[in-house]
């Protein structure tokens, strides 16, 4: 892995009844923005809507990591 333990990614599915319960507030935001699956959250906040391309997340995760080094 390229960065090791500082990066995790995590797949949450709104169409799983229990993500839809417990990410009730995410899916209400996408539905009164009309927003695109998929979303890309950083450190919880929605930075991409309507696409999870590798080259498109890439520069995010190093952006973030670039502001708060991992010692």
């Amino acid at each position: 892995m390229k960065y090791g333990d500082a990066v995790r990614v995590e797949f949450i599915d709104l169409a799983d009844a229990g993500s839809q319960e417990e990410y009730a507030d995410v899916a209400r935001l996408v539905e009164e923005r009309d927003l695109l699956y998929p979303l890309v959250a950083v450190d919880g906040q929605l930075r991409v809507a309507g696409s999870a391309h590798y080259y498109r997340v890439l520069p995010l995760v190093e952006e973030k990591l670039a502001a708060e080094p991992v010692s």
